[in-house]
């Protein structure tokens, strides 16, 4: 006897496809890294975009795992957060698996090209990288700058191997997650997630190897992940994100740019030498009183300035210390930057202009 359609419907409601669906899912590419979700699909639940490119967070004394793997082991060994792992999708993008004291600007610019294309998926929340401790910082600076969303985008990592005493990555994804989720995260830009804490892209700066090394300084965290909320305290005041003017759609190569040190007796050749292998730009990290040059350094460098390749000063001290804004030099005053950040905001101002007035409202407005 036929069946009516209604039966068949019915009965094809019966079958359990969870089973098979789990042999393909993991075979599904997603422009560039397998993404797949960890937990079963519910549209009702919001979706975090994981892009995962390695680092101590999915290593352990045996060898690297997966980020997968690292969810379910939270979940298996901590109870307390099956509530908060169930009440979202994860959808998990596999990009890099080389340590992050390898990466190049190669790596990075994959990583915001990467973020701005899963972060408007549909109903994703926010995304979380999971990287290594040696360059997050970096990272967080060019998701800080590139990325064109105004959605929660979070670094993470850990200090020390999944599955070791005193592991600090479990907490730092979970709180990540907790951060993602938060609607008071909207609109601030990328962020670090650490030993409960929030430090902005722009400032936040590995300090030592320990747990907690990631910090501000002076400006202070932007807020703190405790066990019943996230609570922002400040937020970022320069552009970024949505408002910034850069396009990593634009960007095939970063320009050359290479941070110069000052010191007693520091020797003057080795500007000379980095004009000669064709540099575009030269970062100072020059005395913490105004970011200066040493005294031999100057000539050569106002050698460069007067050709128009940009000088920008920035203070040894680190970012408690601003550079301030003269006109009594033809060189670029990097602000509270630290020099390896102002070496990223150069080369970003570089795919724009060569001009140094300009060059100079980039460092002052970002």
């Amino acid at each position: 006897m036929n069946q009516s359609p209604k039966l068949i419907a019915e009965g094809l409601s019966q079958i359990n496809l969870r089973p098979f669906m789990s042999l393909f899912l993991p075979l599904v590419l997603f422009w560039g890294g397998v993404t797949f979700p960890v937990s079963g699909q519910d549209s009702a639940k919001p979706v975090i975009q994981i892009v995962a490119t390695g680092g101590t967070i999915a290593n352990t004394r045996a060898g690297r795992i997966s980020i997968e793997q690292t969810i379910a082991d939270i979940r298996k060994d901590f109870p307390e957060t099956r509530k908060l792992l169930d009440s979202v999708e994860f959808a998990i993008t596999d990009l890099i698996r080389i340590g992050s004291h390898d990466f190049s600007s190669r790596e990075f610019l994959n990583i915001a090209r990467t973020v701005n294309r899963v972060i408007e998926g549909p109903g994703v929340k926010g995304v979380i990288v999971t990287q290594g401790t040696f360059s997050s910082e970096e990272t967080a600076y060019f998701l800080h700058l590139l990325v064109k969303s105004d959605k929660p985008v979070v670094i993470t990592n850990s200090q020390r191997p999944h599955g070791t005493v005193g592991n600090d990555g479990d907490k730092n994804f979970v709180d990540a997650v907790s951060v993602v989720l938060s609607p008071d995260a909207v609109g601030k830009g990328a962020m670090m997630v650490n030993n409960q804490t929030i430090n902005s892209g722009r400032e936040v700066l590995k300090t030592s190897v320990r747990p907690g090394a990631f910090t501000s300084g002076i400006l202070g965290v932007l807020g703190i992940i405790e066990s019943d909320r996230v609570t922002f305290y400040r937020a970022p005041t320069r552009r970024h994100t949505s408002h910034s003017e850069f396009d990593v759609d634009t960007i095939t190569t970063l320009p050359k740019v290479e941070v110069i040190s000052t010191y007693f007796d520091a020797d003057p050749g080795l500007i000379r030498a980095a004009a000669e292998i064709g540099v575009q730009g030269i970062i100072i990290n020059g005395f913490t009183n105004g970011g200066l040059p040493y005294k031999d350094q100057r000539s050569a460098l106002e050698a460069l300035a007067g050709k128009g390749i940009p000088i920008v000063l920035t203070a040894r001290g680190g970012f408690n210390n601003r550079v301030a804004v003269t006109s009594q030099n033809r060189f670029v005053e990097g602000d509270n930057l630290v020099a390896h950040k102002a070496r990223i905001l150069l080369q970003m101002a570089l795919t724009r202009t060569s001009d140094p007035d300009e060059i100079q409202r980039i460092f002052n407005e970002y």
